[in-house]
């Protein structure tokens, strides 16, 4: 289908008067006439139009005295159902059609946005940015060589899914969530347990993100993904204990209607009922020093937060001091080769894929392909996450070490109106090579707790020291065996200390994925990540008890 560009102003107008989430005030009024005229997503793929607003866009940036210039044209979807017990709290489709163009002006960048995506708007949008640029007082100050970037001319790619979650209907998809609800409440009422709810938020998202550059790139994405939060809640008689346990049957990430099709609900739902049961009752911990064992996605929050934000390359040099926050491996002449946890069995490095990875890409958002590289190698830094701007200060470290000086595809955004970050999509810290299970880590560990389903992690604005709270199941260890459950255990530790503490990790049987993210810029960027990580066990860790 070929739009027309009345086709796009009208569509970009409707989508500006609305906001972001396109809301159509006739829903308010005359909900039959909005549903017949929603139209939540736009396909860019194949449009020549987008193709010949991209130009413009371009052309206006080069004739205003753009050194290099880039352009992003999104549409997206999501559609959002929320069933709390046995009623439809929410049910939206949400779209969004918007634009941004960046360029490089005597080496200051300049950034400017629309929701009205026509050729006419992108050159208008363009020549501000270009106007933008000269308020930057970096261009007055240094000069900005790009790192080089392979030209892909015509470049296509799309998450890779099974069922099109759109070929089915927002009908379809609550009477399946209602479905998973229904199967928890009933477990509830078989057992006679008072104070059982179901939870369950169910989002499927779609975008299409066309990206050109005056270089002569132009590659078109289209992403899928799914997530979701789905859990049995308990409160006791006196509402004074609560318990919550979340059942493992929904997968997140880059799936499509498979994520949610045959799931054995109520097998789930039984044990997810026992185990909110269990943590209603479970005990506060006492204060005091433990060895902790962490499964994966465990593992996976606290790395996320203390050492993959912590190596992105515009945290490090100070970029986002009064935003997201800095890092404690810095300066990088001081931390590269240098830098060590003093663990030689933490190893992190980044990749371009995972299995159903979140935030997969083919190229990122400047339209270079990520890469597989290492970060850590056996405790010590080697690498940051950088893009095109950032990699060329780190051009005496790569020509030492006989590494090319280019960006490994690791730029990020939270979307086309906002201005491309340090953010990669996929990060991995590698299991060990022997097959240790938990099973071990528990059997040998005399006083100690598991801390298993997740958890929250935290740090200061350097990233030298994190807080953790345990948000899904805990277990306290005495003598190789697990005990009682606990009730939200939560540590404190200053980063190095922490990951130099690690004596055991888990083999491949205790690698996961889990989500995790990045906070940063201004405006406020959320974005979104996979991040990979085995089981691992701790040494003598600060524990308390948080009290809400």
């Amino acid at each position: 289908m070929t739009w027309s560009r009345r086709d796009f102003l009208r569509s970009g107008s409707a989508f500006a008067a609305a906001g972001l989430v396109g809301f159509d005030p006739r829903l308010l009024t005359d909900p039959t006439l909005a549903a017949h005229h929603h139209r939540p997503f736009r396909p860019l793929l194949g449009n020549p139009d987008v193709r010949a607003i991209a130009a413009a866009a371009l052309d206006a940036a080069n004739a205003a005295g753009a050194r290099y210039a880039d352009v992003r044209i999104a549409s997206g979807t999501t559609r959002r159902t929320i069933v709390i017990d046995r009623g439809v709290s929410t049910q939206t489709i949400e779209g969004q059609l918007n634009f941004g163009v960046r360029v490089l002006v005597d080496g200051a960048w300049g950034f400017a946005s629309s929701t009205i995506v026509t050729e006419e708007e992108a050159a208008r949008v363009a020549r501000l940015a270009v106007r933008q640029s000269s308020l930057n007082p970096w261009g007055k100050q240094r000069t900005l060589d790009l790192a080089p970037a392979p030209v892909v001319a015509d470049g296509q790619w799309e998450t890779p899914i099974d069922q099109d979650p759109w070929s089915y209907s927002i009908q379809d998809q609550l009477e399946l969530q209602i479905e998973a609800n229904e199967a928890i409440i009933k477990v509830g009422e078989t057992e006679g347990q008072a104070g059982v709810r179901a939870f369950s938020w169910f989002e499927f998202s779609k975008a299409d993100v066309v990206f050109a550059s005056t270089e002569g790139s132009y590659i078109a994405q289209r992403f899928h993904n799914f997530g979701n939060v789905y859990s049995a809640d308990v409160m006791s008689e006196d509402r004074e204990r609560f318990g919550s346990s979340t059942p493992e049957s929904f997968r997140t990430g880059g799936y499509g209607w498979e994520a949610i099709d045959g799931i054995p609900f109520a097998q789930d739902a039984e044990q997810a009922v026992a185990d909110a049961i269990m943590m209603m009752n479970a005990k506060d911990p006492d204060v005091g020093r433990y060895d902790l064992v962490l499964d994966s996605s465990a593992v996976a929050a606290a790395f996320n937060s203390s050492i993959v934000n912590a190596l992105e390359f515009d945290r490090v040099l100070g970029y986002e001091m009064h935003a997201g926050g800095t890092s404690y491996l810095a300066p990088p002449e001081e931390v590269l080769g240098q830098y060590s946890y003093n663990n030689p069995m933490l190893n992190v490095r980044a990749t371009g894929s995972a299995p159903r990875a979140g935030g997969m890409y083919m190229w990122d958002v400047e339209g270079v392909a990520p890469a597989d590289y290492q970060l850590i190698r056996e405790g010590v830094v080697v690498d940051y996450f950088t893009t095109r701007e950032f990699a060329p200060q780190l051009e005496w470290w790569y020509r030492r070490n006989g590494m090319p000086v280019e960006s490994r595809g690791t730029a990020g955004s939270a979307g086309s109106v906002v201005i491309q970050v340090v953010a990669p999509s996929i990060a991995i810290m590698d299991p060990g090579e022997e097959d240790v299970t938990i099973e071990e880590m528990i059997a040998e560990t005399e006083d100690g707790i598991y801390i298993h389903r997740g958890g929250f992690a935290g740090v200061d604005p350097p990233m030298l020291n994190m807080s953790f709270t345990a948000g899904g199941m805990a277990h306290e260890i005495r003598d190789g065996k697990l005990g009682e459950p606990l009730n939200q255990p939560n540590f404190l530790a200053r980063t190095p200390d922490f990951w130099r503490s690690m004596d055991m990790i888990g083999g491949a049987g205790t690698f996961g994925y889990e989500g995790g993210g990045t906070f940063k810029g201004d405006p406020f960027q959320q974005i979104g990540r996979t991040v990979g990580a085995p089981a691992a066990r701790f040494r003598e860790v600060n524990v308390f008890t948080y009290s809400w």
